[in-house]
């Protein structure tokens, strides 16, 4: 992987990425940055975990990142606190905004991006489109399609960036440097923007566009029927409002697709029953019902015959 630093004195010359150096990192690093993914901390069985730190020579003035010491995780540091191995840490680590579990990093560096694996799900239709049904569990059963989707594949479950580094390219570069180093054939991944956020394409993935839900299109065709137009859920608010200028007998059918599902997409997600409260409904529909999710597929390129 890339191991490049600015070198002293060249600051001014070279690129911010050019001080970026992509590492294995630990559970620690992906729970210091996961208060900035708007998906909650849970990522699945989490088997690798890279970091992306950024060297910087002295005197070079680091503007602090947003996590800083609001993090939760690590309450209010003192002027000068002391990491695990006893190293004491400055105040302009701190001031820097480190994350409290990436104090074991040197002085001069600071945590800018994390990227975290995890097994694949064993049922994927995206996946089996994309692979021709190489891992349906019909042919060979459930035990020995599991064995092949573990030995074979994992999934790309965040990509977390601090906020002083979005728009650079280090969310592409740490799937693209990261991906062959998992040891797997195939590497996956699925965005809900990702027609929008293309990273995982210039990451050298391929993509592969997916077509709305069954649970989606009853919903969408519902909500027109009611009287509701696209632009009627561009927000939560605007949701609400909506449907609740709706007649009665429209309300309460709108209301009861809503429900329907948003139980049936958080069940998908979570893998459990789920009774979400009106606001949370109206956040779902708005947020998620028109996006149109992307999967994306990586395979390892066949090394050549010695």
């Amino acid at each position: 992987m890339t191991d490049c630093n600015v070198r002293a004195g060249l600051v001014r010359q070279c690129s911010l990425m050019a001080g970026v150096r992509i590492e294995r990192g630990t559970h620690d690093d992906w729970l210091a940055l996961a208060p900035l993914h708007y998906r909650s901390h849970r990522a699945g069985a989490v088997t690798d975990v890279f970091r992306a730190i950024y060297t910087y020579s002295a005197g070079e003035r680091i503007v602090p990142c947003e996590i800083g010491t609001r993090n939760a995780e690590r309450g209010t540091p003192e002027k000068e606190t002391a990491d695990s191995d006893g190293a004491a840490i400055g105040e302009d680590a701190v001031s820097a905004g480190v994350p409290r579990s990436a104090f074991r990093l040197p002085r001069s560096s600071v945590l800018v991006g994390v990227i975290v694996y995890s097994r694949s799900p064993l049922s994927l239709g995206a996946r089996d489109r994309a692979t021709g049904g190489r891992y349906r569990t019909g042919g060979m059963g459930r035990v020995a399609a599991g064995y092949l989707v573990n030995r074979e594949l994992r999934i790309i479950s965040r990509v977390v960036i601090a906020p002083n580094w979005r728009g650079l390219g280090l969310a592409s570069r740490l799937v693209a440097e990261t991906m062959p180093h998992v040891g797997t054939v195939y590497v996956e991944a699925m965005a809900a923007m990702g027609e929008m956020h293309p990273m995982f394409v210039r990451a050298g993935m391929t993509a592969y566009a997916q077509a709305p839900s069954p649970q989606g299109q009853r919903l969408a065709a519902a909500l027109e029927a009611a009287g509701l137009e696209r632009t009627d859920r561009r927000s939560a608010d605007a949701l609400g409002r909506a449907v609740g200028a709706l007649d009665r007998p429209a309300r309460d059918m709108a209301m009861r697709e809503i429900e329907r599902w948003a139980r049936s997409y958080l069940g998908a997600k979570n893998h459990r029953t789920n009774r979400p409260d009106r606001r949370r409904m109206m956040e779902l529909v708005a947020r998620h019902l028109d996006a149109r999710p992307v999967y994306y597929l990586w395979r390892r390129p066949t090394e050549p015959r010695a």
